[in-house]
């Protein structure tokens, strides 16, 4: 079984209890305009250009088998569409471009990876999650995206003894979901916006199947252990008032009652170079991180509806 990733990160201390390695999946089914990762909304491998490693040789446009790359005034411009159409299903020619990139300007982002190297790169760590509690945290993207790897990856962790998380919009079909969760000790659940409107203004799908979804697991939560925050990103100008935030308290009360973790999580705007890099635009540029005392605010909006506020 493999899967494509871009990226394994060990020793990271907020995405779950203990020290964690976090394992991203490439593909999501959401477009979130704040999305600090957009490398990970395509499922296929795509090609990245660093600017400010460019030394400028050409050997870029030399190499692409399809005129993707080419030097205008403004120094090289990359056709992503081109790049998208001949290289992102890794035939003969894919990617030549990179083999001959001395500076690493231009860099292939994500890799296909077996289950068993997953297992070998993690279990590097796998005394540290013992004595501190951790243990390896599903992400992306969206993990369901690649619904039979994870449920691999997640099997293959849990006959090692270790400790399972994944951070999830629980965009999927149920049984797929149900597939994975014997082998899921700990969910962050993603809940966005409540508004169905606003909610696909902003990701660019509907919220209702995720709303089901959240409420079909409260229900499993009743007969099974397993452990379950909500998570909500504070956009500015999004969802960052205290009505919004209220409503969406209420009906974590009213819909997951086996549900009572909540944590709100501010917006910054760390994944915003990460964008020219992969040919696409950032749209959310004149935002700024909510101030602390904002958060504050809306914290006190999870108390007074009897929710735990939750920190990782």
């Amino acid at each position: 079984m493999k899967g494509i990733i871009f990226d394994v990160q060990r020793w990271s201390l907020h995405d779950g209890p203990g020290i964690r390695s976090n394992i991203f999946l490439k593909g999501c089914p959401l477009s979130c305009l704040w999305c600090s990762n957009p490398e990970s909304q395509d499922k296929n491998k795509e090609l990245a250009f660093f600017k400010d490693k460019c030394i400028g040789c050409l050997c870029c446009i030399e190499d692409c088998h399809y005129g993707a790359i080419t030097q205008g005034e403004n120094g090289r411009r990359i056709d992503y569409k081109i790049c998208k159409e001949h290289c992102y299903d890794e035939k003969e020619h894919s990617f030549s471009c990179v083999k001959e990139c001395y500076a690493e300007a231009l860099k292939i982002m994500g890799r296909t990876i077996s289950v068993e190297q997953v297992m070998e790169e993690v279990l590097c760590d796998e005394e540290i999650y013992k004595k501190s509690g951790g243990g390896i945290t599903v992400t992306g993207g969206e993990p369901f995206s690649q619904p039979e790897f994870l449920y691999e990856i997640l099997k293959a962790a849990k006959e090692k003894g270790i400790h399972t998380a994944i951070e999830s919009c629980l965009f999927a079909k149920w049984e797929v979901i149900e597939k994975c969760l014997p082998f899921i000790n700990f969910i962050f659940v993603d809940f966005k916006i409540l508004d169905e409107a606003e909610h696909k203004k902003y990701t660019g799908v509907s919220n209702q199947l995720i709303l089901e979804n959240m409420k079909k697991l409260s229900d499993y939560k009743k007969n099974h252990e397993i452990d379950i925050v909500v998570r909500t990103p504070i956009i500015p100008e999004v969802n960052d008032d205290v009505k919004t935030v209220q409503k969406m308290c209420e009906w974590i009360v009213e819909n997951l009652p086996e549900i009572r973790k909540y944590q709100l999580l501010p917006y910054h705007r760390l994944g915003r170079g990460k964008y020219a890099n992969i040919g696409k635009k950032y749209k959310m540029n004149e935002l700024e991180a909510p101030l602390e005392s904002k958060m504050k605010e809306l914290e006190k909006q999870i108390e007074s509806h009897g929710l735990i506020i939750a920190n990782y």
